[in-house]
C-alpha cells in the first residue's frame, strides 16, 4: 500500500493515505524448508543455527537454498534479516526457529 494517494481536491497534489485498521501485519512461523506463497517483509532467527534460505517457490532442498547466516550465539535475543525469502531449512531446524514477518495488509 502507497503512504500517499492523490488529493480528491486537487489531482496536482497528493495527500497522506491513511492504513486502513484491519492493515496491521502478522508474523508466522514457518515449518523447515516448507515453500510459502508470500514473501515476507523481513525474517527473525530466534534460534541458534546454521540458516539457507529458498528464493523460488519451486525450489528444492538443497540445491536451491543459498547459505543465508550462522548463528553461533542467540542471547542478544532474535537476528533480523532484511531478506524476502520463500523458505529456510536448517539440519535440524524446527517450526519456530524462524520468523517470517509481514507488513501491512496481509489478509
Amino acid at each position: 500500500m502507497s503512504s500517499y494517494k492523490a488529493d480528491p481536491n486537487n489531482n496536482v497534489k497528493q495527500v497522506p493515505n491513511n492504513r486502513p485498521s484491519y492493515a496491521i501485519g502478522k508474523a508466522i512461523t514457518p515449518a523447515n524448508k516448507i515453500h510459502e506463497a508470500r514473501r515476507p517483509n523481513y525474517v527473525l532467527i530466534n534460534t541458534i543455527g546454521n540458516y539457507s534460505f529458498c528464493y523460488e517457490n519451486s525450489g528444492s532442498y538443497p540445491a536451491d537454498f543459498i547459505s543465508g547466516s550462522k548463528i553461533e550465539n542467540a542471547a542478544g535475543g532474535p537476528v533480523k534479516l532484511d531478506i524476502q525469502p520463500t523458505a529456510w531449512a536448517e539440519e535440524d531446524g524446527k517450526t519456530g526457529d524462524v520468523t517470517f514477518v509481514y507488513l501491512g495488509d496481509v489478509g
